[in-house]
């Protein structure tokens, strides 16, 4: 469950904060309320339920020697996190739940930032109106983005270039089998995203969509597909993608499962906007497709796809072309990954590419000796902004140890290496390095 779970993140110090920090409340509050309520609601399926319910804690010590994460002002320090964090699995007849949440409390020795308090939580309900046939899904997600969609922040800062995210989804559907190779699936989707950075533009988004799936045999699945929204900002601005749209999107391809655990799909379609500020429609083609073959102890992963995404800004819809590979090896007591990429990023109604973005990488884990685990990591990306005319290159390592003394009690240190570095972005050139030393308590 907490694998799932994104970061947030933000500042407790100030009026400003204590407001962001009581919404994040109120919305975790709502959650809470209407949980207890669809649980009160199937409680007659008690006896019959799975439920489990498992709280921990973990603390830890992190040193840092850049904390500022750059080379201007560097500064070292040392970081205590705090996080109390608990799963909650609810499985009945009438109600599914499926609940994470931790939250987080980070304190800086040498007091170069405020303290800071983070909510990390994913919330999924799935409640069975009409047993095989009508449902109702409900979904919450707090996490922290980056609000580049060409550069994943996340992965390497606490907070440089992020923002607290919000998604709130309900959505009832029902699902028909008219026959016993003909699966139909249609409703209606409601999604609220909303961001703490008040720069960034907060959406609601009411959908309709209707899928198919037809089984030619029991290996072959031909799929189609048609999804309306309809999406209006909260703080609209006129410019670009930040206007409230309607847009059509339709596909159709098939899946073949020709080995076990080895499979091959594809997708195509297109998509066709009308922007609000607009007079014409735009359409824009779309696609994915990719393969999976298993080998005795391998498992190779190639795909490729095309996809929109909307910069949480709202300053453009941008156009990704990615082609992915993925190579993992299983061993009698560990696993190692290779993993490469190539990410294309372009102004969707110019196509005139902005950004490239190429990535390689291993991880690894291996049981060095009953109860002790090793891992390392090793990732290298390297982007050119065409738009300004910059090259930057990021090196990312880890590695650590774990070690489980029993009764869900693990002790586990991490060294954690990032180095930025371009010729021309001055922000884009810094090194930091990371110790952390984590005792976690699963209870």
């Amino acid at each position: 469950m907490r694998r799932n779970i994104g970061k947030g993140n933000c500042e407790a110090t100030g009026e400003g904060s204590l407001v962001v920090i009581s919404a994040a409340i109120r919305r975790w509050l709502v959650c809470a309320v209407t949980a207890c309520a669809m649980l009160l609601v199937g409680a007659g399926h008690l006896l019959a339920a799975d439920l489990s319910f498992m709280p921990s804690i973990a603390v830890s010590e992190e040193y840092t020697d850049n904390v500022f994460e750059n080379n201007l002002n560097k500064r070292s320090d040392y970081i205590t996190l705090a996080q109390p964090g608990l799963t909650f699995k609810y499985n009945a007849p009438f109600w599914d739940w499926d609940l994470g949440y931790n939250f987080s409390y980070r304190t800086y020795a040498k007091k170069n930032r405020g303290d800071e308090m983070n909510h990390n939580g994913n919330l999924k309900g799935l409640l069975k109106l009409v047993d095989e046939k009508l449902f109702l899904d409900v979904s919450d997600s707090y996490t922290r983005v980056s609000m580049d969609v060409t550069r994943d922040a996340t992965r390497d800062s606490l907070y440089q270039n992020q923002s607290d995210q919000n998604v709130g989804t309900v959505s009832p559907y029902l699902v028909l089998h008219p026959t016993s190779t003909i699966m139909i699936k249609t409703g209606y989707r409601y999604v609220n995203t909303w961001y703490k950075d008040p720069k960034a533009v907060k959406k609601q988004d009411h959908i309709g969509f209707f899928e198919t799936s037809y089984e030619v045999s029991p290996r072959f699945f031909a799929n189609m597909g048609y999804t309306f929204t309809k999406e209006k900002p909260d703080n609209e601005i006129s410019v670009g993608a930040s206007n409230s749209f309607m847009r059509h999107e339709a596909y159709l391809g098939p899946r073949y499962e020709y080995a076990d655990k080895s499979f091959i799909f594809a997708q195509g379609g297109a998509i066709i906007t009308k922007y609000s500020d607009r007079s014409k429609y735009t359409a824009k083609p779309f696609w994915s497709a990719g393969i999976t073959h298993t080998f005795d102890t391998t498992t190779l992963n190639l795909n490729t796809a095309v996809k929109y995404s909307d910069d949480p800004l709202g300053n453009t819809t941008t156009l990704d072309t990615s082609y992915n590979v993925n190579i993992t090896r299983t061993f009698e007591r560990g696993t190692v990954s290779l993993l490469g990429s190539y990410t294309e990023f372009s102004d969707a109604d110019t196509k005139k590419v902005q950004n490239r973005r190429y990535t390689g990488g291993i991880t690894g884990a291996y049981e060095l000796v009953q109860d002790l685990r090793g891992t390392f990591g090793f990732n290298y990306e390297y982007y050119n902004d065409i738009l300004r005319d910059s090259i930057t290159r990021k090196y990312l390592g880890d590695c650590g140890f774990s070690y489980n003394f029993g009764k869900d009690l693990t002790l586990s240190l991490t060294y954690k290496h990032t180095n930025y570095s371009s010729a021309t972005i001055i922000a884009d050139n810094y090194k930091v390095n990371r110790v952390i030393l984590e005792v976690k308590k699963v209870f």
